[in-house]
């Protein structure tokens, strides 16, 4: 029988609350050493409460199962893990490969203790709740701390991907892409963004040949001359853009791959284009308030100050 005391406690919630206000207010207010280790702190606390509660034959013991879930979770063997969920959930998630974190482990005679002797929670429960209010909270919080606010960082590539990152400017495509180069900034069409979008395209321009299976030479046939010119055409048109390398400081930011949009402004669209910004690299193996203070570098010295005069 589950004990629903163990998720109806005040230490409880009070973990899930703070997990949910460091990983989307504290870590990018108040960036620091201290709100990069808190949300392991409070997670480590409140995970084998949790597994007590969804395994109850586990008791004490899902204090190690926790343990050894988070050694692997910060160790590199959970890459293949994590690629093979990101791939069939329509959630990505990540984590950053960095062995202090392991430091919180020490916490984990406190959700022993506690579990140990649930008696004590009788006075520290909210009674009149179900746990679905609390569970399902509970779960989608620590789901959410596996992603970025906004962004995904892979640690073994540098890159950072953005979900939803524009901003507008009073310029046409053009103007703003002469400004780029005043600004000795090379810009370039991404043509490997290009040709990924016109896959589908390529793939019913030709046909297969399935005789070439076995009888040899080309299995898919195509005009390659229509080919390249509907790829011509594709990549003069489109407003998918990259930067190789961009010197912020005394770091370099690399392929900074983003597009110029039309931005409906009611009063005067013509004049309003939209930046939204799609990936970029940084270093590599960068911890999470590492990561926040790059992006804040970046924000602060290329859209502050070299675009607000464009």
């Amino acid at each position: 029988m589950r004990n629903k005391n163990l998720i109806l406690n005040y230490v409880f919630l009070s973990c899930v609350i703070i997990l949910f206000m460091n990983d989307h207010f504290f870590k990018f207010q108040y960036t620091s050493w201290f709100t990069g280790k808190l949300s392991d702190a409070v997670g480590i606390i409140l995970l084998p409460m949790l597994m007590t509660f969804a395994f109850p034959k586990l008791k004490e013991n899902s204090v190690f199962a926790s343990g050894l879930f988070f050694v692997f979770w910060k160790s590199p063997f959970s890459e293949n893990f994590i690629k093979i969920y990101n791939a069939i959930s329509p959630i990505d998630i990540h984590r950053v490969i960095d062995y202090s974190d392991l430091i919180v482990l020490l916490l984990l005679p406190i959700p022993y203790f506690l579990i140990k002797k649930d008696h004590i929670f009788e006075n520290f429960i909210i009674k009149k709740i179900h746990t679905a209010v609390v569970l399902f909270p509970t779960v989608f919080v620590l789901m959410s701390t596996s992603q970025s606010n906004g962004y995904t960082y892979s640690p073994e590539t540098g890159k950072l991907a953005f979900r939803d990152f524009n901003f507008e400017m009073k310029k046409t495509e053009s103007d703003l892409l002469k400004k780029l180069e005043e600004q000795h900034i090379k810009v370039v069409k991404d043509t490997v963004q290009i040709l990924q979008s016109l896959r589908y395209e390529i793939s019913a321009m030709g046909k297969f040949d399935q005789d070439a299976i076995t009888k040899g030479g080309d299995i898919f046939k195509v005009d390659n001359a229509k080919l390249r010119k509907r790829i011509e055409e594709r990549i003069y048109y489109s407003s998918d853009y990259k930067i190789k390398e961009l010197k912020i400081g005394e770091r370099t930011v690399k392929n900074i791959r983003f597009s110029i949009e039309p931005a409906y402004n009611k009063i005067n669209a013509k004049k309003f284009v939209a930046i939204k910004l799609h990936e970029l690299e940084i270093d590599k193996r960068l911890d999470d308030d590492k990561v926040a203070a790059r992006l804040r570098e970046i924000y602060q010295s290329v859209i502050m100050s070299r675009f607000k005069n464009f």
